[in-house]
């Protein structure tokens, strides 16, 4: 049952199991047949052969399937009192698992991202790695993505991040070193990503999904060129149909942290230019190669990862822990400034450089209107059941706005009415 225009009302989370969710149609994608003839001219990973996900040698023991409906839980989830431009939070299903990641590419078509083999929850979830797409007002029935590994040394999607752009064209990598493609319904087979060196023994590796393990993130600023970073050191690009070799950085001598604690990320404002971040080192995409900066970002505290949003080729902001550095025109990063003190700054979307939204593993929220930063306020409850998952964002301009917790707790943004445009001078450095 479904309530609230197409959405999962809070207090109707105890019956997840017995839910059937409502299938919606996304007018943005077309026929099937259209789908696939188009994609045929531009899937970043598909090969001549196909290779199913190989065999590989876990550090851990695998996680046990379980049935992927998550447990509900009893605890009440934290008050939410009603935010000026943010919607009250609402519920889409959460697949086992939890989602991870959400891209929306405008106010009528956002996917979300999730499944696996996470172990952010206590009775260890897992399934298979799926999708969910939105149309503005409700959630479509899961799309897999990476079906559940029926052998116990097969590799298990973990922490999948997704990056969609115009057509839709998305595609999605994980922490198993695995990516796939498609409309955000119908997906090719995942490949693996051939990593770009030996990677290095983790004995501290607690397992996948936990801080520590492997993670990765993906910016596709057209449907010709996407970029990925993996906490492993390791950068990828694909460009006109072809990946690029790809390039290792985390070298004796180098900031790169391997396996660093908590999310990396990656922004391309454009096909010629990217920043990554991987802990506090910064990696830049030139447009033809990648580069460590020498110098790198210094948070206010333990980041516990680190997330990037750069609305042009000159400007860049990083945040992570409770602060925010920016990159302005220049090669060097500002003195990290507390903009959510308390909580830990978990991603960041600048549509414009007037606009920027950080968001909080505890569901706060922090904006940047051209201007200030506005305090933190709290539009999603405390995650309750994927509680390792963090929070994610994704603003497809500075009208639309959409927050998600691993509990698949949601709030969107959109302006409120009395505050009007806000001004094109107002376009400054978000210091």
């Amino acid at each position: 049952m479904r309530g609230n225009g197409g959405q999962v009302s809070r207090s109707r989370m105890v019956a997840w199991g017995a839910c059937a969710l409502v299938a919606a149609s996304l007018a943005a994608c077309g026929s099937t047949a259209a789908v696939r003839q188009t994609f045929a001219a531009r899937q970043p990973v598909v090969q001549a052969t196909t290779p199913a996900p190989p065999a590989t040698t876990p550090t851990t023991m695998p996680p046990t399937p379980v049935p992927p409906t998550p447990v509900p839980t009893t605890t009440p989830p934290t008050p939410v009192t009603a935010v000026p431009g943010w919607s009250p939070p609402l519920t889409a299903l959460p697949p086992g698992g939890g989602f991870t990641s959400v891209s929306c590419i405008s106010d009528t078509f956002c996917i979300a991202a999730g499944g696996g083999a996470n172990q952010a929850d206590v009775n260890q979830t897992t399934g298979a790695g799926v999708t969910e797409s939105w149309d503005g007002e409700t959630w479509s029935e899961p799309s897999t993505y990476y079906p559940a590994p029926t052998s116990a040394s097969a590799a298990w999607p973990v922490v999948p991040s997704i990056a969609c752009t115009s057509g839709p064209f998305c595609v999605i990598v994980d922490g198993s070193g695995f990516i796939s493609n498609g409309d955000g319904t119908n997906w090719i087979t995942p490949v693996a990503l051939q990593p770009a060196s030996p990677l290095p023994a983790n004995p501290a590796d607690p397992g996948a999904g936990h801080p520590g393990s492997r993670q990765a993130a993906v910016a596709c600023p057209s449907p010709t060129f996407c970029a990925i970073v993996s906490n492993t050191g390791d950068v990828y690009t694909w460009r006109h149909g072809s990946w690029l070799a790809p390039q290792a950085f985390g070298a004796a001598g180098s900031t790169v942290a391997l396996y660093g604690l908590g999310r990396v990320g990656v922004s391309c404002p454009t096909t010629s230019s990217c920043t990554a971040v991987v802990g506090t080192a910064v990696l830049d995409w030139d447009g033809s190669t990648w580069s460590e900066e020498p110098v790198p970002w210094t948070p206010v505290a333990d980041p516990h990862g680190a997330a990037v949003a750069c609305p042009t080729t000159t400007l860049c902001a990083i945040v992570g822990g409770s602060g925010m550095s920016y990159r302005n025109g220049t090669t060097s990063w500002s003195a990290a400034r507390a903009i959510d003190p308390g909580g830990v700054l978990d991603g960041v979307s600048c549509p414009s450089l007037s606009f920027c939204v950080a968001v909080d593993t505890g569901g706060s929220v922090v904006t940047w209107d051209g201007t200030s930063w506005s305090a933190p306020v709290r539009v999603l409850p405390t995650a309750t059941v994927y509680t390792g998952l963090g929070t994610s964002v994704s603003c497809s301009s500075d009208e639309f706005c959409m927050v998600m917790d691993g509990d698949g707790d949601y709030s969107t943004y959109s302006p409120p009415a009395a505050t009007g445009s806000t001004s094109a001078s107002a376009g400054t450095a978000p210091g």
